[in-house]
């Protein structure tokens, strides 16, 4: 008997492993040409960060300035203040990112107008550190479903469509 709960234990931990790999592994999308590893999705939002925003931070790992929350489509991340960024806005100054959404995933686009590479964060997922090609290089954010097309509630615009 003893050894039928051993087996059936290591089962259940064999499928939980392969859960959370499965939920790490559905976060970021690489937009236009740059391949960008996938974001990591963790416990809680982190400190600061509200509920239903998208919440960037200058510094990796959530720290430095920050973070900046926001809601809705925003065009041009340059009429944001930030004095710690280096042309004083948020505009080009994100190094990690969390989107604490409540029902869409955020799409951070790297040109203001939606325009340029995109990068997917899902809900309740964040990335600790950027790629180069994207470190301080996003400038305008919108919102997508969970399935990556355009709703109602998730209004994009959508780099998917």
């Amino acid at each position: 008997m003893k050894r039928l709960l051993s087996v059936a234990a290591g089962a259940v931990l064999a499928v939980a492993g392969l859960a959370g790999t499965s939920a790490a592994s559905s976060g970021g999308v690489a937009g236009t040409s740059a391949a960008l590893p996938s974001s990591v999705a963790i416990a809680a939002a982190p400190v600061g960060c509200d509920s239903g925003n998208l919440c960037f931070w200058n510094g990796e790992n959530y720290t430095g300035a920050g973070p900046g929350e926001l809601s809705g489509r925003n065009s041009n991340w340059g009429v944001f203040g930030q004095s710690a960024c280096p042309n004083g806005t948020w505009s080009d100054c994100a190094s990690s990112a969390y989107n604490n959404g409540v029902s869409c995933n955020a799409v951070m686009w790297t040109g203001t107008n939606y325009s340029g590479g995109f990068y997917r964060l899902s809900r309740g997922s964040g990335e600790t550190q950027f790629a180069s090609s994207h470190n301080n290089n996003f400038s305008s954010n919108s919102w997508i479903s969970p399935s990556d097309t355009t709703t109602s509630a998730c209004g994009g615009p959508n780099p998917f469509d």
